[in-house]
C-alpha cells in the first residue's frame, strides 16, 4: 500500500518588543537574538509555541515533523 502524503506547515513569528529595543545584546546565546522572542505555530494543530533562541524553536519543528513521521 502507498504511503499517504504527509503535510506539516509552520509559521513563525519573529516580534521584538519595543522596551527590548532599549536594552542592548546582554541576552547573547548560541541562536538568540537580543530582545527577539519567536513563535512557531504547527498549522494543521493549531499548537503554538513561544522561544527566545532560534535553535529551540527549529528543534521544535523538527520533534513535531518526526512526530508525524511516526503515525
Amino acid at each position: 500500500m502507498a504511503r499517504e502524503t504527509v503535510i506539516a506547515s509552520f509559521i513563525m513569528r519573529f516580534v521584538k518588543p519595543a522596551a527590548a529595543e532599549s536594552v542592548g545584546s546582554a541576552a547573547g546565546g548560541s541562536g538568540s537574538h537580543a530582545g527577539v522572542r519567536i513563535a512557531v505555530r504547527h498549522v494543521q494543530s493549531g499548537y503554538e509555541r513561544r522561544f527566545v533562541n532560534l535553535d529551540d524553536a527549529m528543534d521544535f519543528i523538527r520533534e513535531e515533523i518526526r512526530l508525524l513521521e511516526q503515525d
